[in-house]
């Protein structure tokens, strides 16, 4: 019978009942469920115990349907006699357990295994000293390092370990316990070489030399000293010889050349070597292990962690581009005072990026994009802190436009010099804590009065009437706490107006509008009644606040109508 499946902390409620399969509906807390633990059709033990019905318990073996219910397959036990328990409806848990007569059958199970290990050790015993059949063993196609062959040795009979032999393992190879010793061979019959292919394989021509042939014929040689040779008796660390010529690497070290499998030729060193070209025996160029490429130094220097041309002269380093009929272009030079890209007369230079031209410097000294209106100056991401220029000039017929990040944008026309929004009524010309100090006109600002545009509601109220006649009376002089600040009480201007808050309240007194309560937001429906609020910038350097405010216009015009209807009044009386 197969073992039975076990798992850990398996434990659900179930409220179904009958003799039939039961649905698990839940894990008890601090349990799994069944669904996750138990594979389908594979049986455990289990245990159902009535909550609802603590007298109803049934122990015994199950599996989990398609369906994910317990199929009692087998009752051990139960509260009806080891019979199948018809549950009643209601709360009860299902576990999953170990049951007590799978313990007892596994204890039996061990004894009599123990007592069948004694009687087969007794009989190993019995057969010690006996010589064993060997026609009667199994045949197996290769060996293992451990295995011991029978021999008969004189009157005896003694055990060789298969190690000291030659043997084939299971890798298919055939393994000698000890050096392999052959005739010295020749080219062509090598002494190690091939079953199919006898004049191929390694062979000693002389002491302390190896030598490779192929179709009866040397090909690589290797000598006492370490010397190798292709196709020749080598006297160098690596001779070769073809019809075409001779090449040798005569160091001692690990340089080489080598052609790879595309034919390019490569020149190697040793580690922490580099590679040097001389010119009448003085070093002209160097490459350095990093990479480093050094003209007029044998020792070029890694700056920055980069692979670096680093050129050295008596008075500095130059780089020269030609063109057509050796006709200087361009170059860069270094001096005691620093770095210079330039070009040759009548020539400008470009930048290229992603193989396109992008930004040229023009002989005149200007610095252009490439292409009409292809390019920028920064981007999101990468911003210039500041811009320094006499004067910002866009072509004829071109607006200059002005934009900071998604929001809106102002442009400057290029037909008669106003300064205007790209959106009709959208945008603020500065900002609660933003304010511009002064503005200088000619003439004053025309406000959109148009009464297409306008839903109208008529004269004032009494109460309106009431606010703006105590609002004239608070009408004054006042100065500015920052002017009084920067130039004295007797330097600082006089202004004539209003107090806002003064203005909320009389509006507010007079029921026109909420009072103004400490931690609550003003509002009002009366646009000449303004109120701004502003968080601060991340870094503290501009914090938090607010201020009131007032639109003069209107506010004016609310007090001279009441001022109109007041007169009008007295008129009429």
């Amino acid at each position: 019978m197969p073992t039975p499946i076990f798992a850990d902390l398996v434990r659900e409620l179930c409220h179904e009942g009958g003799t039939g399969p039961l649905t698990p509906s839940g894990a008890v807390p601090g349990h799994r469920r069944f669904a996750g633990s138990v594979p389908v059709d594979r049986d455990f033990h289990y245990t159902i115990a009535g909550v609802a019905q603590p007298d109803q318990w049934e122990v015994g073996t199950g599996h989990l349907d398609s369906a994910g219910r317990l199929v009692r397959a087998a009752i051990a036990a139960s509260s009806d006699g080891g019979a199948r328990v018809d549950f009643a409806p209601g709360l009860k848990t299902i576990a999953l357990t170990v049951a007590a007569d799978w313990f007892e059958a596994q204890a039996m199970v061990a004894a009599e295994a123990a007592s069948a290990g004694e009687a087969v050790t007794a009989l190993g015993d019995a057969l010690d000293g006996k010589q064993p059949l060997s026609t009667t063993h199994e045949a197996v196609p290769v060996g293992e390092a451990g295995d011991m062959i029978t021999v008969r040795r004189g009157a005896d009979w003694v055990n060789i370990p298969i190690a000291t032999l030659a043997y084939r393992d299971a890798g298919g190879r055939v393994l000698a316990g000890a050096a392999l010793a052959g005739v010295d061979g020749s080219a062509a019959e090598p002494s190690v070489s091939f079953a199919s292919d006898p004049d191929t394989g390694l062979y000693r021509p002389a002491a302390n030399i190896v030598a490779l042939a192929t179709g009866g014929t040397e090909r690589v040689r290797v000598t006492a000293g370490g010397n190798v040779g292709i196709g020749i008796d080598p006297v160098n660390k690596l001779d070769v010889q073809t019809s075409a010529g001779r090449f040798g690497v005569a160091s001692a070290g690990s340089a080489s050349v080598r052609i790879s499998s595309s034919g390019t030729m490569q020149y190697d060193t040793g580690a922490a070597s580099s590679h040097q070209f001389l010119n009448n025996g003085v070093d002209s160029v160097a490459i350095s292990s990093a990479g480093n490429v050094g003209i007029g130094t044998t020792t070029p220097e890694n700056f920055g962690g980069y692979r670096n041309l680093h050129m050295t002269g008596p008075t500095g380093s130059q780089i020269t581009l030609y063109g057509a009929s050796d006709t200087v272009r361009g170059f860069l030079y270094t001096t005691a005072s620093g770095m210079t890209v330039g070009t040759s007369t009548a020539h400008g230079l470009a930048l290229r990026c992603n193989n396109v031209e992008r930004v040229v410097l023009e002989t005149g000294g200007a610095l252009r994009p490439a292409g009409n209106n292809t390019q920028s100056f920064g981007s999101a991401t990468n911003r210039w802190s500041e811009l320094w220029a006499s004067k910002m000039v866009t072509p004829s017929g071109v607006a200059l436009s002005l934009q900071a990040g998604a929001g809106g944008q102002w442009n400057v026309s290029a037909s008669t010099g106003s300064f205007f929004p790209s959106t009709d009524n959208a945008l603020p010309l500065g900002g609660a804590a933003n304010r511009a100090s002064t503005l200088y006109a000619a003439t004053g600002s025309i406000n959109t009065s148009d009464e297409r545009e306008k839903t109208w509601r008529g004269a004032l109220t009494a109460p309106e009437m009431a606010a703006a006649r105590r609002i004239a009376l608070e009408l004054g002089f006042y100065q500015w706490n920052d002017a009084i600040a920067q130039k004295g009480a007797a330097g600082a201007r006089l202004h004539f107006g209003v107090r806002a808050q003064t203005v909320w309240a009389i509006m507010a007194d007079e029921g026109l509008i909420d009072p103004l309560v400490p931690e609550a937001t003003p509002d009002s429906p009366y646009a000449f009644l303004c109120y701004d609020r502003w968080d601060g910038d991340a870094d503290g350097a501009a914090p938090a606040g607010d201020r009131f405010g007032i639109r003069p216009d209107q506010l004016s015009l609310f007090l001279i109508a009441a001022q109109e209807a007041r007169i009008a009044a007295m008129e009429t009386a």
